[in-house]
């Protein structure tokens, strides 16, 4: 038990000052060379104000140091997959933070777990099941979070688009122009599809070309009816074609799959009532019809 909790203590306690000592030795002596020909005015950093809460003086700086240390040793692979799910969840962290309470569970619940499990004498061999759970759970808690907000996120949009665009094609058949088309959706839609065209919107009007805009966009979102409505809408800007028809037959398209989807669910309904059926109803039934009878052949015989 004692090596467990002296096991444990150390995994978080390493977890947690692993971001905040390590340095990368690469790339040292290019910035060492290039810092001769680099001038850079000499600042002062703000001093953190001594009214504020312990949150902000301590607790803030501390995590934005570990994040970005742990944004430094990330493979830029692995950096780049998680900021695309972190951006898709609508989650406004960095991939270094994430791993920080990746840490910090993994670091915090085993110990908990152990606690709980010794107050009750348990024995080693238990503990270590405990703790190796614990901490198999800690790792894969914050992953599966992250995973269902995702696929919640993709969701609502996914729901929202045939409205959204069946305003955009009235907007347009009315005689206004795509961006303002756009404009009103933002207008009268809310959710996240509002939010991520929001964000698109003001970058086309800082200057970037729609086009990749409406890109970003869809790999933002991660969903295909989106990525295939803005390459229509791209392509029939591109080529002449109204842009309202378009968007009119993909809305169709979307609304014929959703359509699809609903009923393939209520396909599905049966085959999932047939456990319950088995395992909570079946039985409750056989007890209230046989067990009368069960009650009369016994005092029979």
């Amino acid at each position: 038990m004692p090596a467990l909790v002296a096991f444990a203590t150390g995994l978080t306690v390493f977890l947690s000052l692993f971001g905040l000592l390590y340095r990368t030795a690469g790339g040292t002596a290019i910035e060492g060379r290039l810092g001769g020909l680099r001038y850079s005015r000499p600042g002062r950093e703000a001093l953190p104000d001594p009214e504020a809460a312990f949150s902000v003086r301590v607790l803030k700086p501390l995590v934005a140091n570990v994040s970005r240390r742990m944004n430094a040793i990330l493979p830029s692979a692995l950096s780049q997959r998680l900021e695309t799910a972190l951006t898709r969840g609508g989650v406004k962290i960095g991939a270094g933070q994430f791993l920080v309470i990746v840490a910090l569970t993994a670091g915090v619940m085993p110990l908990v777990a152990l606690a709980l499990f010794a107050s009750s004498g348990s024995t080693g061999k238990t503990l270590l099941m405990v703790y190796g759970g614990a901490l198999g759970f800690g790792v894969y808690v914050p992953r599966i979070w992250l995973l269902g907000r995702i696929k919640r996120r993709q969701k609502e949009i996914w729901r929202s688009l045939p409205d959204a665009f069946d305003l955009i094609t009235a907007s347009v058949e009315a005689g206004l122009g795509i961006d303002a088309a756009f404009q009103r959706v933002i207008e009268k839609v809310r959710g996240p599809f509002a939010v991520e065209l929001t964000r698109t919107m003001r970058e086309v009007s800082m200057g970037r070309a729609r086009r990749d805009a409406f890109v970003d966009m869809a790999d933002r979102t991660g969903v295909e009816e989106l990525r295939s409505l803005i390459n229509s809408i791209v392509q029939a800007e591109s080529m002449g074609i109204s842009i309202g028809s378009v968007i009119r037959v993909q809305t169709g398209v979307i609304r014929v799959k959703r359509k699809q989807k609903a009923e393939e669910q209520a396909f599905k309904a049966p085959i999932k009532m047939v456990f319950p059926l088995v395992f909570f109803i079946f039985p409750s039934i056989m007890m209230v019809v046989g067990g009368p009878a069960i009650i009369q052949m016994k005092h029979a015989f």
